[in-house]
Order: structure tokens, then C-alpha cells, then sequence
């Protein structure tokens, strides 16, 4: 029975990762063309701010991996 559910779980974590992938693809390019009509510098509120600390707190070090990156570029 294990050697059934292993090549099935797997086909199954394989679509979810495929899809999940496009998913980002889609938000990252609809981010670069929104980003392109903002002006260049955007005031966030202690608010606003705060809630993205917390929602990138869960994603640690990528996070700022990834905010160093976009500084470099800018």
C-alpha cells in the first residue's frame, strides 16, 4: 500500500508546487507593471508597516535577501 500513496502523494505535491509557482509568476509580473504607475517614492503608515513586518517575519532571511536585491537594482 505504501509504495501506491508514495508516486500519488508525490504527483500530487509536484501539481500544487507547479501551480503555487505560476501563481507567483502572475502576482510578480502584475507587481513590476502596478510598481511602474506608482511614483517613486510611496509613504507606507506605522499601520501599513506593521503589517508587513508581520506577515514577513514568517518569511525570515528570504525576505531580506530579497529587499536587498531590489535596492541594489533601484
Amino acid at each position: 500500500m505504501k509504495r501506491f500513496l508514495h508516486p500519488l502523494l508525490l504527483l500530487l505535491a509536484r501539481a500544487t508546487e507547479k501551480e503555487l509557482f505560476q501563481m507567483v509568476e502572475y502576482l510578480k509580473a502584475e507587481n513590476r507593471i502596478l510598481r511602474q504607475k506608482l511614483p517613486k517614492q510611496i509613504e507606507v503608515t506605522p499601520a501599513e508597516r506593521a503589517r508587513l513586518i508581520k506577515l514577513g517575519a514568517r518569511l525570515g532571511s528570504r525576505l531580506k535577501d530579497r529587499r536587498s536585491k531590489k535596492r541594489n537594482t533601484s
